[in-house]
């Protein structure tokens, strides 16, 4: 990009905290071996029913070495290696074995379809996969189609999978056995490897299809300088436990979950899957989660439903009044207070890492009220991901706080109100889009990476997020319209789970503001069914979110259902589905979002 650019509220601030010094990753797990080498590194099940195991810091780094020297010695040079499957001890091992020496890795989106994962297999160009055994068949027809492909590596290969006999096709195990033999022997080609800080070590996927997802190029100085930042002024001690619940394809699970943490010191503990979240709380009883809004609001609403069942509403409330008194006079007791609301999250969740999207700050506000605390960040792939949030010493609802320390920020081109896009500055952003350098010049102006967010820097110099470029709605008189400001509105409603605003170009070009709403059916104060009443309620709540907003921005049409929005496995909203669902069935039902307007969309999908 080589149009100049205004630069408003450039921000940078200095760590709170001394961190330690790392270059890359490898170094990183050196350093945490040689200070927490007999600490418990992960703690894990091998199957849903099985005992959880623990694995010290120098178990971690012993099976990464031998998994490490059996990959070199397979595969010498530096090999693109996608990773694919759920949460688990042996893709984390495959991951910092390949990047701290054996290739690059390719971490990949286990929910894509197997048309887009292996059109995603095809772009990054891959030499060798590690899967989950429910990968297999999809791997071992594209590996039978693909020359590239010099081994399949199953990370729990059952009865029914052959490996190492049929020449491409290896047990993740087998080589980690094969790897300890040769560290034993005296071989150390893979343990001598120093990595390149700067070039490529990551190769990952932005959310997408494959067709219109980019890939994004990140390096161990990439990756190193975001650990520090973060450590700069978020502290945690040496022992703590964080649950990984994330995928850790995706970029803030595994730069805040994982990398982090095992910078720190502290025990990963791999969670058995969202439908097991409440147990995997209660047996590992961490001190930190990291997760999505969606996710802590969903917790919220089974703690409040509980205190609510057992009438002690005014109780709890009365409880956070005088919480509230003490903490203004200096002393805290929000933990003593409300230990019976902090069981169910294991009794030590002490704070919660937010991202993917912004927190309700009712929302922030109540986790916050019975002490823990919530620290809202914003980030990107691009960006390695974290580039800010709220931290130990600032921390207000409703904004991303502060920039990490070597993060500069800036608001390019503000309008009045002083929000415009958000460029990003520093050693976390990426080397550039793979095998697109146009896109990587497209986003970058004199070193400000151009993150396509809307945002305001506020006098305190809090970082607000607005909205998106691609999402923001532009009205034919120029006047524009966040659709993340009238969601969080219809979000709030008791009757409506979830919604989605877009703007709708009608004939004669003028652009209306319509919205897909999702009802929950647990609180819903009429028959499912009853089309009518369902019309009036969604018709006052429409009414009254209108009063709230600027006539401009006032929402004209809405559909309703109760099938939830697509999204991206860290629970986006895939916005170019659901316009492209919904401008499908219009069409194929020849009609207007006008004549649908107050409709149930699952009826009219259902009928194109």
């Amino acid at each position: 990009m080589t149009d100049r650019i205004k630069l408003h509220n450039i921000r940078t601030i200095e760590p709170y905290y001394q961190v330690r010094l790392i270059t890359d990753l490898k170094d990183m797990m050196l350093q945490s071996v040689e200070l927490y080498g007999e600490r418990t590194a992960f703690r894990f099940r091998d199957t849903p029913r099985s005992q959880v195991k623990s694995i010290t810091y120098r178990e971690a780094l012993d099976d990464m070495n031998a998994l490490g020297s059996a990959l070199v010695k397979m595969m010498p040079g530096r090999p693109k290696v996608a990773i694919i499957g759920e949460n688990r001890y042996e893709w984390i091992i495959s991951f910092l074995a390949v990047v701290n020496g054996a290739g690059i890795a390719v971490p990949i989106d286990r929910m894509l379809p197997p048309s887009e994962l292996r059109r995603v297999l095809e772009r990054g160009e891959v030499d060798a996969v590690i899967y989950s055994e429910q990968f297999h068949e999809t791997v071992m027809a594209f590996a039978r189609d693909n020359d590239r492909i010099k081994a399949c590596i199953c990370m729990n290969p059952g009865d029914g999978i052959s490996t190492g006999d049929q020449g491409k096709y290896y047990s993740f195990h087998e080589l980690v056995q094969k790897g300890r033999e040769l560290t034993v022997k005296g071989d150390s080609s893979y343990t001598v490897i120093k990595p390149d800080n700067r070039t490529m070590c990551v190769l990952l996927f932005t959310s997408g299809t494959s067709a219109d997802s980019k890939a994004v190029m990140l390096s161990h100085e990439n990756l190193c300088a975001d650990i520090m930042g973060i450590g700069g002024v978020v502290h945690v001690e040496p022992g703590e436990s964080v649950l990984s619940i994330l995928p850790l394809h995706h970029t803030f699970e595994n730069t805040a979950g994982l990398l982090y943490p095992l910078y720190c010191g502290m025990t990963v503990a791999i969670s058995d899957g969202l439908r097991h979240l409440s147990r995997n709380l209660t047996e590992h009883r961490p001190d930190v989660l990291v997760g999505v809004p969606l996710i802590f609001d969903k917790f919220r609403k089974k703690v409040v439903h509980e205190i609510s069942k057992q009438k002690k509403t005014f109780q709890v409330g009365l409880l956070k009044g005088i919480s509230g008194a003490l903490r203004f006079a200096g002393l805290d007791m929000r933990r003593i207070l409300f230990k019976k609301l902090l069981e169910p999250f294991g009794g030590n969740l002490r704070a919660i890492i937010t991202g993917g999207a912004s927190m309700e700050p009712d929302l922030a506000r109540w986790y916050e009220s019975i002490g823990i605390n919530v620290h809202q960040g914003y980030g990107l792939t691009e960006t390695s991901p974290v580039v800010a949030g709220c931290n130990d010493r600032v921390r207000k609802p409703g904004t991303c706080g502060e920039p990490l320390p070597g993060v500069s920020i800036a608001i390019a081109n503000p309008d009045l109100k002083g929000i415009g896009e958000i460029v990003v500055k520093g050693r976390t952003v990426m080397l550039g889009y793979w095998n697109d350098p146009e896109a990587t010049r497209n986003c970058m102006t004199d070193g400000w990476f151009h993150t396509g967010d809307l945002g305001r820097i506020d006098r305190r110099g809090l970082l607000h997020v607005t909205g998106r470029l691609k999402s923001m709605i532009v009205l034919k008189n120029g006047k524009k319209v966040f659709p993340e400001e009238l969601e969080f509105l219809l979000n709030k409603q008791p009757c409506i789970k979830e919604s989605f605003v877009w703007g709708e170009t009608l004939d004669g070009g003028e652009v209306e503001v319509c919205a897909r709403i999702v009802l929950d059916p647990e609180n819903m104060p009429c028959d499912l069914y009853d089309n009518q009443a369902i019309r009036n309620i969604l018709d006052q709540a429409i009414r009254d979110i209108n009063k709230q907003v600027p006539a401009y921005k006032a929402i004209r049409y809405y559909v309703y259902g109760y099938k939830e929005l697509v999204k991206t496995t860290t629970l986006k909203i895939k916005r170019y589905v659901e316009t492209n669902r919904i401008h499908k069935a219009l069409e194929s039902l020849a009609i207007t979002i006008k004549n649908a307007c107050g409709k149930n969309f699952d009826v009219l999908e259902a009928a194109e």
